[in-house]
């Protein structure tokens, strides 16, 4: 049975803060189960206009361990036993995983191998409660060696790596040598795609010499340019269709795909081999949590409890907003206020709040969904390539939020899975993130059944 918290159990528990423990959560503590029963049917799936290499899945099922199988493997830390997490794809039904094979920590800037490094914390002193960056920091790899040995338990358990960077965009400030950080970041911004593709040549030549090649799904120039510190527009498309085309003269055999969130049809090149757009359905966070709490005009950081909903969801005590700005001035702008706001959050108060609000925004959620995967696999059909979506979903929880265990936090999940199936998708990833480190990933019955579903081409009834 699957391990679904239902709805109104989770209205009692969130008031109550009197199950919390019978949750499913990061330390793996037992799941309330009694989820509805789907009673799958097949699904009529669009005859596919591409053809696939002869040794890739048929469907991919993606898991995603980010960068954090690198820089949170310190031991006690998720990753720190690299054989057993990849092992633990196929036990939770996942036959691809996609991950940052930080090639400029693989190789110097001139091509060199790098050899070992060290990783630092995303922010010092802060970890607890942030998503996919509560990383202790001090671990130190030879990052070749470990993307060797990723591909080797790959090739073991029948798993297949997506392998991308997000050095651009967010990865590199986990680099605790302020000097590699720096070369990285020289790199001009018209150079990058450029740059990037030949570090990637250089580790798929690795892999191919180790014979490991077979086992790669496709391979990204970069996580999400459109996002990122790349050329944007017309330049950002030239450049990076440039990049692209250099790899598939090298490596005719390897799929290159393009990998994006804007859904601006216009920035994708021409040559793309996977049709990649991130569906994120954003409505719950950057236009309602972030717009009307930390990016809000009247937010006062020396008083943040005058804004309504952050009196509500905050702790009763919390870190003073300067304080937490000194500590966090080596990451992204981006994140360091919505860093702060997670830190200080409350999760019970929170997982109150978010539940009210998926409520009157679940319908309109779903329609856009809806729409989004249909003009994403149109696109993806008429360029005769096939669909995939290895990141999106619709909520970047804290980590110690709840939500997304619930029937209705599950329940956005099987829609898009669905969707998927409907338009014909070649990969999936079934939920937000879903990796070692984030507490959906002890939910295995869940997450077995629905990518079993996915890769039967079952709709739920």
């Amino acid at each position: 049975m699957q391990n679904i918290i239902k709805r109104r159990q989770f209205l009692k528990t969130t008031a109550q803060c009197a199950m919390a423990s019978s949750l499913v959560g990061a330390a793996g503590s037992q799941a309330i189960a009694g989820a509805p029963a789907t009673n799958p049917v097949p699904a009529t799936q669009p005859e596919p206009g591409h053809t696939l290499p002869g040794h890739l899945p048929k469907m991919l099922s993606i898991g995603m361990f980010i960068w954090n199988w690198i820089a949170m493997a310190t031991p006690g830390e998720p990753y720190h036993d690299l054989a057993k997490v990849v092992a633990g794809l196929p036990e939770r039904g996942f036959n691809a995983v996609r991950v940052d094979a930080g090639l400029n920590w693989c190789f110097g800037m001139a091509g060199q191998p790098r050899g070992e490094m060290e990783f630092g914390p995303w922010i010092p002193g802060y970890r607890d409660n942030l998503t996919s960056v509560n990383i202790l920091g001090g671990g130190r790899h030879d990052v070749l060696k470990r993307v060797t040995r990723l591909m080797e338990l790959a090739k073991q358990h029948g798993v297949y790596v997506i392998l991308t960077s997000w050095e651009y965009q967010d990865s590199s400030w986990l680099v605790a040598d302020a000097k590699i950080r720096a070369e990285v970041m020289a790199v001009p911004e018209d150079k990058r795609f450029m740059h990037m593709a030949r570090q990637q040549d250089r580790l798929l030549q690795v892999l191919k010499d180790k014979g490991l090649e077979r086992n790669i799904a496709f391979v990204e120039i970069h996580n999400e340019p459109d996002a990122s510190q790349f050329p944007q527009g017309d330049q950002s498309k030239r450049l990076h269709q440039e990049a692209i085309a250099f790899l598939r003269d090298a490596h005719p055999d390897i799929l290159v795909s393009g990998d994006f969130t804007s859904h601006n049809l216009s920035i994708v090149p021409d040559n793309v081999q996977v049709y990649d757009q991130h569906t994120y359905i954003w409505d719950l966070y950057w236009p309602v949590l972030y717009a009307q709490t930390i990016w809000a005009k009247e937010f006062d950081p020396a008083n943040p409890r005058k804004i309504k909903l952050l009196d509500r969801v905050l702790k009763d005590k919390i870190v003073p907003y300067a304080d937490f700005m000194q500590a966090a001035q080596n990451v992204r702008e981006l994140w360091r206020g919505i860093d702060w706001l997670y830190y200080n959050l409350d999760n019970r108060r929170f997982d109150e709040w978010i539940l009210e609000e998926y409520a009157r925004r679940e319908a309109d959620m779903k329609l856009q969904a809806t729409r989004t995967f249909a003009a994403d696999a149109l696109e993806a059909q008429q360029r005769k390539i096939p669909a995939v979506c290895d990141e999106g979903g619709y909520l970047y929880p804290p980590l110690g939020s709840k939500f997304e265990l619930t029937e209705p936090g599950t329940s956005m999940f099987e829609l898009q899975v669905d969707l998927a199936i409907k338009h014909g998708y070649w990969g999936m990833m079934p939920t937000t993130y879903c990796g070692a480190e984030h507490p959906i990933w002890d939910n295995i019955p869940w997450l077995r059944a629905i990518n079993d579903r996915f890769q039967a081409g079952k709709l739920r009834a």
